[in-house]
């Protein structure tokens, strides 16, 4: 009799928490899927923003790399002609950056892309001449900043320009591109702090950004060289 009982006892109390539990269940609410976001629908005048935007983005681009291009040839054959000593190549640099600068301020043209343009062929033609290029990038940088400043240009886009121009430079090149960015980022700090404390610290944000930058470079350069390395022993091995 007292096993009947606990029996019907213990079924009972299974029927109370499988009810309890379905309950629950009913009263929880499913999550709703999350659609992904929808850009938003552009009328016609928006449309032809969108498009003339996107076609000035194409020309400044452009106009960028034929600096680069400029910029590469020339110091090339001008560091050919004097030799890639430290005074040399300084004089060289000094003159191809300050030129740019002054050539995008009388044109009236976007600054910051003929600084970006004329970084990334300097540390082109640098490498191309078998020049230093970690001293290269800090005059570079230096001399970018020195200018941008006396055309009135905000200092912060300045560095940020010329060290993107650098590291993209860098990294075709095949140069160590944390050192030169390392070299080029010291200098930078130290032009800005003697334009004040707002340039110092407006370089040391844009420093900061540029080394993430350069990490990203370092290991999409690490990449290709391990897989050579592998596949070169994999043959030596055949």
């Amino acid at each position: 009799m007292a096993n009947h009982t606990s029996t019907a006892s213990a079924g009972t109390a299974r029927r109370k928490t499988a009810a309890v539990a379905r309950t629950a269940a009913r009263r929880t609410p499913v999550a709703a899927p999350r659609r992904p976001a929808r850009a938003p629908s552009l009328g016609q005048a928006g449309a032809a923003v969108k498009q003339g935007i996107a076609d000035s983005l194409k020309e400044l681009q452009t106009i960028e790399a034929e600096i680069a291009q400029l910029t590469r040839r020339t110091v090339a054959d001008a560091l050919a002609a004097a030799g890639t000593t430290a005074r040399e190549l300084a004089g060289v640099l000094r003159d191809v950056v300050a030129g740019a600068i002054q050539a995008a301020e009388h044109a009236g043209s976007e600054l910051t892309v003929s600084i970006k343009g004329v970084a990334k062929g300097a540390i082109a033609g640098v490498h191309e001449a078998r020049g230093n290029v970690a001293r290269a990038a800090a005059e570079i940088v230096k001399t970018a900043i020195k200018q941008g400043s006396k055309a009135g240009a905000e200092v912060g886009a300045v560095a940020r320009s010329a060290l993107e121009g650098i590291r993209e430079g860098a990294g075709e090149a095949g140069e160590n591109a944390a050192a030169v960015a390392k070299s080029a980022a010291a200098e930078a700090i130290a032009t800005a702090q003697d334009l004040g404390s707002l340039a110092v610290q407006a370089v040391r944000q844009v420093v900061r950004g540029t080394a993430e930058g350069i990490e990203e470079v370092v290991k999409s350069h690490r990449a290709p060289a391990k897989r050579a390395r592998a596949a070169a022993a994999r043959t030596k091995r055949a």
